[in-house]
């Protein structure tokens, strides 16, 4: 899938958590955690950047792909 529509976002997503910033100037960061619908929430390890793609199985069957680009 490489757009999001409102129509699947409302099917895919039950709701998103987001958290005070954190930091100051170009190092603040912002916590943000997407509760899915029949999957709950997926953790990605941290790191400074993904060199690619991240897939994640989340349950039997199912896995879900972030996928690493710059946000427009």
């Amino acid at each position: 899938m490489k757009t999001l529509t409102p129509t699947i976002l409302h099917e895919l997503v039950e709701r998103i958590d987001v958290y005070q910033t954190q930091g100051r100037g170009k190092n603040r960061t912002q916590r943000i955690v997407i509760h899915y619908n029949f999957i709950g929430v997926l953790d990605l390890p941290e790191v400074e950047e993904y060199p690619e793609n991240v897939v994640l199985d989340s349950r039997q069957g199912v896995a879900i792909e972030y996928l690493v680009g710059k946000a427009s």
